[in-house]
């Protein structure tokens, strides 16, 4: 079975192998709503950031009612050869890493654990200051000075 290279993910495609390393764990919390009305379709994500081999990486989500679940299975700098998750379109803001996609992971992903010392343990993705604000969709929301 051939491992893809996180670049090559790319949202609603069939899942395929992946070999990454666990860099980072967050949780990120759902902006609450303006004029005091509950919110209801929104909720707190789990966050995790994956590394490659070339040191491309990838965001990834999971419900925060199955950190316990995911703790026991995960572990942070860890290597691991992955399945069975979705890949949709990265969010728009707040971005982690310059990738169209994101994966989502629940119960059906499996995360078996591989030794893999070329598996870098960090990501880098960064972009020039200058070319930071043609990333960014809503423009309307921002006040950035260039």
């Amino acid at each position: 079975m051939a491992i893809k290279r996180v670049p090559d993910i790319r949202p609603m495609e069939k899942p395929q192998v992946i070999e990454i390393r666990f860099v980072k764990k967050w949780i990120m919390v759902a902006k609450p709503t303006t004029n005091n009305k509950p919110t209801t379709n929104k909720k707190d994500d789990l966050c995790y950031q994956f590394v490659d081999q070339h040191g491309d990486g990838i965001e990834a989500t999971g419900d925060t009612l199955e950190i316990e679940y995911f703790d026991s299975i995960i572990r942070l700098n860890s290597c691991y050869k992955v399945s069975g998750y979705v890949c949709t379109n990265a969010r728009d803001y707040m971005a982690t890493v310059n990738h169209t996609g994101s994966i989502l992971i629940g119960r059906k992903a499996k995360f078996v654990p591989i030794e893999n010392p070329n598996i870098p343990s960090m990501c880098f993705g960064f972009i020039s200051y200058c070319l930071l604000f043609n990333r960014i969709k809503n423009k309307k929301s921002t006040n950035m000075y260039i």
